[in-house]
């Protein structure tokens, strides 16, 4: 690469940082084999109270995991029953077992060492012991290692960008990382109308997916406005769905984000009618399925919960009242498939991001967009996963990974 070449990338970097907000946080650890000290940003410590050291098995260096992953600002948890021990930092996870050369990195089962199956965790005086370079290497850490003076050098570099704010419309990640670039992403272009935030799609004429939140603030007096239009605001050239678009289709102007879950200001209501918040969705499916289900969640908005949510579609071909169709509004507008969503229950209270656990409430639902549908939402309960599956969307991506194993496999049972 030229040098000026270089020198714009890295002005570009920088730029994009500043505006985000971001940074870089570097944390590095050096360790000695045989030594019980270690060095954590020049501050020398022992490794931990018993004066466990890092040593050479196999060929391959074992090291106490716990001391090191805590260090960098990580967890490690034990799981008696299986012997498991799963490290997280970050957003990364990694699952091992005791004596097993196996491991799965983020869901992903790996051999440890595929030239050396004798490489194992283990545990050596009550201390867990595990293959440095494989766990580290995983995790996103950067290993050195000095053969003369049997140091290890781990490097951490982690982003600081500022995530998004409680009540923020994509606090649980984008799922399909859309972008304001209409040229480049036609068909995963990044819009917020300032109460909800969405992938739209030029080609179907419809959202792939609009994410919101519901609390307590989103919920007011203010009557349904029934202004349906078009969004003067898409790119030039794209063609906008009128307000009669889906006329004598059979089809409804089927919300994402609900009219029901904006009622605070005229303005926020409003911004619900746009025709780039709507699917022809099935009448049945919108007026009785899909309403009982947004009842539901604002309940518990009622009751002291804040929600949020991310709703989409995928797929071509559903069966309005009168027949099965493909598209309408002159092929303009795809007719969906499938439409689902995904709510995370919180009770009220701050830092939500970090609120998130295993224990976490989450609602997901996928229906067929027919007319012949059980008006009870509970019918079409589903995972996360199954949804993600479908539509190779990433949701709820802002949430560790180990916590979204968790979550994204359940199917709601409450």
């Amino acid at each position: 690469m030229r040098r000026t070449h270089l020198l714009a990338v890295l002005v570009t970097i920088l730029l994009v940082a500043g505006l985000l907000g971001a940074a870089l946080s570097s944390t590095t650890i050096k360790l000695w084999i045989g030594n019980a000290s270690m060095s954590v940003n020049g501050a020398q410590q022992p490794i931990d109270p018993e004066g466990t050291k890092p040593v050479i098995v196999a060929g391959r260096t074992l090291v106490p995991i716990r001391a090191i992953i805590e260090a960098f600002g990580g967890s490690v948890a034990w799981e008696s029953s299986t012997r498991k021990v799963t490290v997280t930092l970050g957003k990364d996870s990694l699952d091992l077992w005791i004596d097993k050369p196996q491991a799965s990195p983020n869901g992903t089962t790996l051999a440890i060492d595929a030239a050396n199956s004798a490489v194992v965790p283990v545990i050596t005086n009550g201390r867990t012991m595990l293959p440095l370079r494989f766990v580290a290497e995983s995790l996103g850490i950067d290993v050195q290692y000095d053969g003369v003076t049997r140091m290890i050098t781990l490097t951490y570099s982690k982003s600081t960008v500022a995530l998004p704010a409680d009540g923020s419309n994509l606090l649980l990640g984008n799922p399909s990382n859309a972008v304001h670039d209409s040229s480049s992403s036609p068909d995963n272009c990044l819009m917020d109308s300032g109460y909800y935030i969405e992938s739209y799609n030029r080609d179907r004429g419809e959202p792939n997916w609009v994410s919101w939140y519901v609390g307590s603030s989103s919920l007011g007096s203010t009557p349904r406005k029934d202004d349906f239009r078009a969004d003067s605001t898409l790119p030039a050239g794209w063609y906008q769905v009128q307000a009669n678009g889906y006329s004598g289709s059979g089809f409804d102007r089927g919300h994402n984000c609900p009219s029901a879950d904006r009622t605070s200001t005229v303005a926020a209501n409003s911004s619900t009618f746009l025709m780039t918040n709507m699917i022809p969705q099935a009448p049945n499916n919108n007026q009785q399925t899909w309403n009982n289900f947004e009842s539901y969640l604002r309940s518990l908005v009622t009751q002291g919960n804040e929600i949020y949510v991310v709703m989409g579609s995928y797929g071509t071909g559903g069966r309005g009242s009168s027949s099965y169709q493909t598209t309408i509004d002159s092929g303009h507008v795809t007719v969906p498939a499938h439409i689902w969503k995904v709510a995370v229950v919180l009770s009220n209270g701050g830092k939500d991001l970090s609120r998130i656990t295993t224990s976490t409430r989450v609602i997901a639902i996928d229906t067929p967009n027919i007319n012949s549908i059980d008006s009870k939402w509970q019918t079409y309960l589903t995972s996360v996963d199954a949804i993600e599956a479908a539509t190779g969307c990433d949701l709820l991506s802002n949430v560790s990974v180990s916590i979204q194993k968790v979550l994204e496999a359940r199917i709601d049972n409450n």
